[in-house]
């Protein structure tokens, strides 16, 4: 089960991101990290599009923190 905290649920429609793309990156990363605090940080390129996802596992939900596009 997907969780969107509310910081990511305004910056995921500042930046007009996919929920589906967001999902799909943190299920099928083409790469992944530890970042800060205890949160991942997911890569996955589509398109020619970079999207990264920071996210934490919490119990049986997966707590989606932020999600952004990288620049070229």
């Amino acid at each position: 089960m997907f969780v969107y905290t509310s910081h990511a649920q305004t910056r995921i429609g500042q930046r007009n991101l996919s929920t589906d793309r967001i999902e799909q990156t943190v299920l099928r990363p083409d790469t992944v990290w530890s970042g800060f605090r205890k949160c991942m940080v997911a890569r996955k390129e589509f398109s020619g599009a970079v999207l990264e996802v920071v996210y934490r596992q919490q119990e049986d939900a997966i707590i989606i923190v932020t999600a952004y596009e990288l620049e070229e």
